[in-house]
């Protein structure tokens, strides 16, 4: 998947417009609830050496923080292109390479992260 393809994902799906919070990263995309305004995804580009991966090469990927179940996360954790989240808490957040992951878990790995993230209900 590529940063467009996520971005129309993401409007088809929930209406929803990347925010640019951060001014010193460019890249840095926010996906936002209209409602509580609380971040559901963020997508952003992350040398791969950061990840783990690859030498201390600054080459750039893009990844895709996302919350998780934590009992999820462990399973999660064994497939190729998810890691721990890069920059927010790793108990409850997961990175995904997006170019790596299949349209079809990104999908419902922000359809998790969009409820957990969600209003909650009294």
């Amino acid at each position: 998947m590529t940063r467009q393809e996520l971005f129309d994902l993401v409007e088809d799906e929930y209406a929803v417009q990347p925010d640019y919070p951060f001014k010193q990263e460019i890249d840095g995309a926010v996906f936002r609830h209209k409602g509580n305004r609380k971040w559901f995804a963020l997508l952003m580009r992350v040398p791969k050496f950061r990840l783990g991966i690859g030498s201390n090469s600054p080459e750039p990927a893009e990844v895709l923080n996302l919350k998780c179940d934590p009992m999820l996360r462990e399973g999660l954790m064994q497939t190729n292109g998810i890691f721990p989240s890069y920059h927010m808490n790793k108990v409850h957040w997961i990175s995904v390479l997006i170019e790596e992951v299949d349209t079809e878990t990104i999908k419902t790995l922000l359809e998790i992260s969009y409820e957990k993230t969600g209003e909650k209900l009294r």
